[in-house]
């Protein structure tokens, strides 16, 4: 982990909690994949995807639940990349964000999903 990761884990408000369903993230922006949710917590969350996430960028992002497990809407957030370490093999990237706008609603499914 690095120092700048330690650093921001430090800051975090809340604990994140491991996701065992399957969340995809998308880039509303574009529609890309950018991987799957790993952990979340209210402000902040980390995603596994086969693509580096440039650190300092502010996106907009859709976190969608599986359809053949649950109908729910996508969550959406806007957030700050925050850091990204790649595997030792480069194929898988872990990427940090914090999440900088939310509407009440998918922050009170958050606050559900963190339970």
């Amino acid at each position: 982990m690095s120092t700048l990761e330690t650093s921001y884990q430090e800051m975090r408000e809340h604990d994140r909690v491991e996701i065992s369903e399957v969340i995809r993230v998308i880039d509303r922006q574009t529609g890309t994949v950018l991987g799957r949710l790993v952990n979340i917590s209210e402000d902040g969350f980390m995603l596994q995807g086969p693509q580096p996430i440039n650190e300092d960028n502010i996106l907009q992002l859709s976190l969608e639940f599986d359809p053949e497990v649950s109908d729910a809407d996508p969550i959406l957030v806007g957030a700050e990349s925050l850091w990204c370490h790649s595997s030792n093999d480069q194929t898988q990237h872990w990427s940090g964000f914090f999440i900088i706008d939310i509407s009440d609603e998918d922050n009170e499914r958050i606050k559900h999903l963190t339970g």
